[in-house]
């Protein structure tokens, strides 16, 4: 799940990816067309995708229960 990316790096589910666009280079399987959809966007689109994952934080009652 996407929620909390922004205070959850690194990333992948054992920290092997420093940054979000490694992560989503790692990513295979069922997420493979996703990755390279998300290649496939300009540079400059590609920051905006990861400015925006960057604003998504944990919904205050899944917090709380960590």
């Amino acid at each position: 799940p996407l929620w909390g990316v922004r205070d959850s790096g690194p990333y992948m589910h054992d920290g092997r990816a420093a940054t979000l666009e490694h992560a989503i280079a790692m990513h295979g399987g069922e997420a493979e067309s996703s990755a390279k959809e998300f290649f496939a966007l300009s540079p400059k689109e590609q920051q905006q995708l990861v400015a925006f994952l960057k604003t998504l934080v944990a919904p205050a009652q899944l917090t709380a229960s960590n």
